[in-house]
């Protein structure tokens, strides 16, 4: 019986923890040069010496400004906490910037798989995937429905923003709900996922109110942002989550060469 147990602990780790090779498998770039670049600062992006940039433009592929961090996020299409990099040290890793071409029959939705294979073959990066808790700010319907007419299928999304006389600034968007998140997590600071059920279009109008004396920018947009839902319909709630984690084991911190 301990033989028993001890093979079939040996299978488990095997089949958790992917050799490199396996891990590098599936759709590849044919052509990829990955060069430093220097970090982005908001000086630099205004004089135009860096920049920020993710672009597919049909067959081709750039990608500006990134660190190996949100090459991760990117390659495996979770959030930047969503990666542990807590095994590696990366002290005096860099920016780069990448230029590679789709190759026969691939299409954009695979450019993260691609960038993937990427890591493995010249980051020679080795990892595990995990399941973990995350507090998140989870969007449900509220108990009187949602209160926003349905858009015929089909309405383009658009976006306008307008300042008021009274200083406040109104934000309208048409779009679906996940069209919201972005920016509520990157300037309202939520983490949201969404459990509305709801895949239609909608026009959203957000009202932020300039910051009062002790309130921060990020403040006043998570405020806005809560008023906006609750007018909708919706509730936010706050409460852990389980998601997918990758665990990176290995990574060179520059690429091999071109």
């Amino acid at each position: 019986m301990p033989r028993i147990v001890v093979c079939a602990a040996l299978f488990l780790a095997v089949s958790f923890v992917q050799s490199p090779a396996a891990q590098s498998e599936g759709p590849r770039f044919e052509v990829v040069s990955i060069k430093p670049a220097p970090q982005p600062t908001p000086e630099t992006i205004r004089a135009g010496t860096s920049r920020i940039a993710y672009n597919v433009n049909g067959a081709r592929v750039q990608i500006s400004g990134y660190a190996l961090l949100g090459l991760l996020s990117r390659a495996f299409r979770v959030e930047l906490r969503q990666v542990d990099m807590s095994r590696i040290s990366l002290a005096g890793s860099g920016y780069f910037e990448i230029q590679a071409t789709l190759s026969g029959g691939a299409t954009p939705e695979q450019v993260p798989e691609m960038l993937q294979a990427m890591l493995v073959e010249r980051f020679k990066l080795a990892y595990h995937r995990e399941t973990r808790e995350y507090q998140m700010s989870v969007l449900t319907v509220g108990k009187s429905g949602m209160k926003l007419p349905r858009l015929p299928d089909g309405t383009r999304a658009a976006s306008t923003s307008n300042r008021l006389p009274d200083g406040t600034t109104r934000m309208t968007q048409t779009g679906n709900v996940a069209s919201l998140f972005p920016v509520m997590n990157s300037f309202g600071g939520l983490q949201m996922v969404d459990e509305t059920g709801l895949d239609g279009i909608y026009t959203w109008v957000q009202d932020l109110p300039p910051p009062t004396a002790g309130m921060s920018y990020q403040d006043a947009v998570q405020d806005g942002f809560k008023a906006m839902i609750e007018a909708a319909g919706l509730k936010l709630e706050t409460r852990k989550v389980p998601k997918e984690t990758i665990v990176v084991d290995h990574l060179e911190k520059m690429p091999t060469e071109n």
